[in-house]
């Protein structure tokens, strides 16, 4: 890793780390219900990392160390994609249904989100794209990056089944991505879909990453 990319990194992953910290103790404090989501695990999965990548970061920049080890970026890659499918989500799916609710579309980056939705989400991106290149990370990690979803997918089938309503139904109280709108088979070929569009993040980041470090 080069100086530029180094320090380009380092400052981004601190603004990430930063970035986490602060809104994850404001959301304990604040909406401590909405550690549910993907959107604040995925970030607290992220900010995490953001801190380790920096503490190597240090240790590089101080000699002790040459570069960020195969585990790590093998990890930020992970996380990277988690936030990237939170960003995608938003603002491709979330913000529309904010509309259809009444609310501004806008309404997804208020506050914390904006740090959540955004933010993070991009400077994880660029900073592994970008300064974390590595061509060492072999094509089948890059299934490792559908875990955490691929988690999250049976925790939420879990919730939703085993809060139905008489009619079938599920309040949005445990149905909060409105997946089950559409009845249960849409629900399954949603949750299908979330896995392979995951897996596909996970792939673009992973082979724009490869094809930036060959070059």
């Amino acid at each position: 890793m080069n100086k530029k990319n180094l320090y380009a990194s380092f400052f981004l992953n601190m603004f990430t780390a930063i970035s986490f910290i602060v809104c994850i103790i404001i959301t304990a404090i604040k909406n401590p219900e909405s550690f549910k989501m993907f959107t604040v695990q995925s970030n607290l999965m992220c900010g995490i990392v953001a801190i380790v990548v920096v503490v190597f970061e240090i240790l590089i920049i101080l000699k002790k160390k040459e570069e960020l080890p195969l585990w790590l970026k093998t990890v930020k890659m992970i996380t990277t994609t988690g936030v990237a499918l939170t960003l995608l989500v938003v603002v491709f799916y979330l913000g529309f249904v904010a509309i259809a609710e009444g609310y501004s579309y806008f309404i997804m980056f208020y506050n914390t989100n904006i740090c959540f939705h955004l933010l993070t989400p991009l400077s994880a991106i660029i900073s592994f794209i970008f300064f974390e290149g590595t061509n060492k990370i072999n094509f089948k990690l890059t299934f490792l990056n559908i875990v955490h979803m691929f988690i999250y997918t049976i925790f939420y089938s879990i919730n939703v089944l085993t809060h139905l309503n008489p009619d079938g139904s599920v309040s949005r109280k445990y149905d909060w991505y409105y997946f089950v709108n559409g009845g249960y088979i849409s629900f399954i070929f949603i949750i299908l879909g979330m896995l392979i569009f995951t897996y596909g993040i996970g792939f673009s980041l992973w082979y724009t990453n490869k094809k930036l470090s060959n070059k």
